[in-house]
């Protein structure tokens, strides 16, 4: 053991006066410095998970506050486009009107067949119509 051999010649250095209790005192300060550094540091990751949380909350329920839009059929389009003064009623107006069929299921076997006759009733031909 080279390195003992060389320590073991020498000479010993004592620690300066009062050193040991420098050290000391100056411990409770440094523990304080530790401690306001690691709640510095969970206030940082406390603020960023919040902020993250927010953006996700945002995103997951601002589309759900929004009214969805409105779809225009061909002919609703047209005949919105062809008012010439904003304030004036359309010339033309889509009706629509609900057709209940389910008693023409439940009768089957006591009606005769029936046959529907579908005609275009517009004079405009969309492409949205299915014979």
């Amino acid at each position: 053991m080279e390195g003992r051999e060389r320590l073991a010649g020498m000479t010993r250095v004592r620690a300066p006066e009062g050193f040991e209790r420098t050290v000391l005192s100056r411990l409770p300060e440094a523990r304080q410095k530790r401690a306001r550094a690691r709640r510095a540091t969970a206030y940082r990751f406390a603020f960023a998970g919040s902020a993250a949380l927010l953006l996700v909350g945002f995103l997951v329920f601002a589309p759900a506050s929004r009214r969805p839009e409105t779809v225009l059929t061909t002919a609703e389009r047209r005949a919105l486009s062809a008012v010439p003064d904003r304030w004036a009623p359309p010339r033309v107006l889509p009706v629509y009107e609900a057709v209940d069929y389910t008693s023409e299921f439940r009768d089957v076997q006591s009606q005769p067949r029936t046959v529907y006759i579908l005609e275009q009733v517009s004079e405009s031909r969309s492409s949205e119509i299915i014979y």
